[in-house]
């Protein structure tokens, strides 16, 4: 499935290229041609996906903003890329510092390994930590205790503000879609203006991941550790020695939404330093299947439903993970969902209802989640004996374990040889009764995957 969300390989090296500091006229000719050569792009963007081209004029904006001397958040180079070489301007400074400096790639080294100083964080600090509902309820983030938090949600953007007690501030942005390309200027100068040109540095996002991954000695949620488009993430921050302040900025794609994270923090209270990647390596969804911003292909013609889309969906208890997914449709009962999709797909016939069982490739075959249609008539007083009978599971390894859900019937069984549980619950929908399962072998798969995709089968079911 096409995925649309590759940066745009130009755009990106104008703004990945390695800083250094330039003269003023250097600046200018740097200015130009940056603006000449995102000008080229924009055009050449023209034709491709609404989303792709808002998320890279977001990023173009802000850099362009800083370019000229309004933000000071991404330093352009003051020369550009010719050939395989770049260019060396004797005004720029490049090789050498004046006055007895040290050279810029050395001093900006100095200044990245400053930002990245910050202390470590394991489990004692983040159990201490409060968990904060954000964006309409639809994620969840930790943050201090002793933070408040306001959301807003605006025309051209949804902000979230988060303060601590001693002056520390966070605001996270998603950029509404649909907004026109001067709504997304001004909101980005309205974002950026409070920022300085003093030390600016850009610093590679997997380099933060990279400290990450030292400093934070838990699970993470996501396997690339912060939630938001790696490839197409740029990460500022400012040293303030003359305000006292550490700032830092963000902007990125979080599942397909245009997305600028700002944070402003003492810069002797380095604890806090610590803050923007709790904040992101420990977001969660919690309303899933989370369906990704404009990844939602044709839509179907009769059912009105786009036949394919990409969304977040839990792994096991504390874990997330992108899939794609595909319409199916169970043309007999009038019914429509959504599988992942590479699952494969059998229909079985029995006695007292018809089963539809799912399976995914390099999962054992033993293992399986399914829904089914039990036929008019079932006895529902005779639910368990009938429904354990059909797929050979003894009665004696049920387990009361549905928290009082009627007709949910669980098993479990480590003996003799066999490592199995699972479910079966029986439901009712507008007069009609179906049933979904979960079985796992758990000697090599443990089930948590498809216990995810069989809710977001139910969840996404349609009768049509």
């Amino acid at each position: 499935m096409k995925d649309g969300k590759q940066p745009n390989d130009e755009l990106r090296n104008i703004l990945k290229q390695q800083t250094m500091k330039s003269s003023k006229e250097a600046r200018d000719k740097s200015l130009h041609a940056f603006e000449e050569g995102l000008k080229d792009v924009i055009e050449s963007q023209q034709k491709e996906q609404k989303r792709k081209k808002l998320r890279q004029r977001l990023i173009g904006s802000v850099a362009t903003v800083a370019a000229a001397g309004i933000a000071g958040l991404l330093i352009l180079n003051s020369t550009f890329l010719q050939g395989d070489s770049l260019v060396n301007d004797a005004n720029t400074g490049v090789g050498g510092g004046e006055n007895g400096e040290l050279p810029y790639a050395e001093e900006n080294e100095v200044l990245i390994e400053r930002v990245l100083d910050r202390p470590s964080f394991d489990h004692d600090d983040f159990n201490a930590m409060g968990s904060y509902n954000i964006y309409n309820d639809k994620l969840s983030v930790r943050l201090p205790t002793t933070w408040s938090v306001e959301e807003e949600e605006g025309e051209v953007a949804h902000s979230v503000y988060m303060n601590g007690p001693e002056t520390e501030r966070m605001e996270f942005i998603l950029l509404n879609e649909g907004i026109s390309e001067a709504q997304l200027e001004e909101k980005i100068r309205e974002i950026t203006t409070e920022f300085s040109e003093k030390e600016s540095v850009t610093i590679p996002v997997e380099t933060i991941i990279d400290e990450v991954r030292m400093k934070i000695a838990i699970l993470f949620p996501f396997d690339n550790v912060f939630p938001f488009n790696i490839e197409n993430t740029e990460v500022s921050a400012i040293i303030d020695e003359e305000n006292g302040r550490f700032k830092e900025l963000y902007v990125s794609e979080l599942f397909g939404q245009p997305m600028v994270f700002i944070a402003d923090l003492p810069l002797d209270h380095l604890e806090s330093w610590t803050l923007p990647w709790i904040f992101f390596s420990y977001m969660r969804v919690v309303d899933t299947p989370y369906t990704i911003h404009g990844s939602e292909g044709e839509q179907h013609p009769e059912y009105d439903r786009p036949k394919e889309k990409n969304v977040i969906l839990p792994v096991g208890a504390s874990r997330f993970e992108e899939v794609d997914v595909e319409l199916y449709e169970i043309e007999e009962l009038g019914i429509t969902s959504y599988l992942p999709s590479d699952t494969e797909v059998e229909r079985i016939e029995h006695e007292y209802f018809t089963e539809w069982r799912f399976t995914e490739p390099f999962v054992s075959e033993k293992s399986f989640y399914s829904f089914g249609k039990l036929m008019d008539g079932f006895p529902l007083d005779e639910g368990k004996e009938i429904m354990f009978n059909a797929f050979n599971i003894d009665v004696a390894y049920h387990e009361d374990l549905g928290g009082g859900i009627p007709h949910h019937y669980s098993y479990y069984s480590g003996m003799e040889g066999e490592f199995i549980d699972g479910y079966i619950q029986l439901f009712e929908i507008s007069g009609e009764w179906f049933y979904k399962h979960k079985h796992a072998d758990r000697e090599d798969y443990n089930g948590g995957v498809y216990i995810q995709r069989l809710q977001m089968f139910i969840d996404s079911l349609k009768i049509h």
